[in-house]
């Protein structure tokens, strides 16, 4: 039936995966300048967690495969505390937030999770350059 089956992922879902692998990379950067991160370590680990894009054409690929990156990712930043990758903490929850973030399945919770993300995207940056 057309107008029921979705080809693709939304874009605001693409866009907080973007968001949840390159959100971490300012604070690291700042902390590798200072020695305290080891800045290809940190780099894979955004590489990983952007995994979920490779599949935004099956959208139930996309999810599955959130599914399992944002466990990896929640032990990796605990078990990486010590080499900084303590900032990807907040990638998880962008990448739990891209799972709702789809308007057409509905708009309200929709822009919440959007929002949510963005909003996650700008405070982690700004909270550790500061």
């Amino acid at each position: 039936m057309p107008g029921t089956t979705r080809d693709s992922i939304h874009p605001w879902q693409f866009g907080l995966v973007v968001l949840a692998a390159l959100t971490p990379l300012p604070p690291l950067a700042v902390a590798a300048a200072e020695g305290f991160v080891d800045l290809p370590l940190a780099i894979l680990t955004s590489v990983v967690t952007g995994l979920p894009l490779l599949l935004h054409a099956r959208p139930a690929g996309f999810a599955v495969l959130i599914g399992c990156v944002a466990p990896v990712l929640l032990f990796w930043s605990f078990a990486g505390a010590m080499a900084g990758m303590f900032v990807f903490l907040p990638s998880v929850l962008q990448l739990l937030l891209a799972l709702g973030a789809d308007p057409r399945r509905g708009p309200v919770p929709a822009k919440v999770m959007a929002a949510g993300g963005l909003l996650l995207s700008v405070a982690v940056p700004a909270h550790f350059l500061t």
